[in-house]
């Protein structure tokens, strides 16, 4: 294993981490973060105002599956173990999403799971690994 593919699955195990801590955390936590992070923007108060925050839940999916998406398709190379992959990922999002409607103050969400599924199409595209350059065709004289 190349120390690209060792060094992409630890960050890949690391974002998983995050993405349950933060998909599974209760919602007072939530609140909690989302007002830390409100904190250290300058314009906080005019994005509370316009409620330019009515769609961060789906934000927050589809960049987490993004993420995971993205560090998968550099993670597993090999086509079968991509499909088990990226099959895996949209049944942890289904799981996330269930697992809320037992979390005090969260809520199962089909819109979040798409958010998730698209988030992890959008990640898979973007980090594909870049295929090798095409030689030119050379005519022998």
């Amino acid at each position: 294993m190349t120390r690209a593919l060792v060094i992409a699955r630890v960050l890949f195990g690391i974002a998983l981490l995050v993405t349950l801590v933060c998909l599974l955390a209760p919602a007072d936590a939530v609140l909690a973060a989302k007002v830390w992070a409100a904190s250290w923007l300058p314009m906080a108060a005019a994005l509370d105002a316009a409620d330019a925050t009515a769609w961060s839940d789906k934000l927050v999916h589809a960049s987490l599956f993004a993420l995971l998406g993205g560090l998968a398709a550099r993670s597993w190379l090999q086509p079968g173990q991509r499909w088990r992959v990226a099959v895996a990922l949209l049944l942890l999002g289904a799981l996330t999403e269930a697992l809320q409607s037992v979390i005090p103050g969260r809520s199962a969400s089909l819109g979040d799971w798409l958010a998730d599924a698209a988030g992890l199409a959008l990640g898979w595209m973007l980090w594909q690994p870049a295929p090798a350059p095409l030689r030119p065709l050379r005519l022998q004289s």
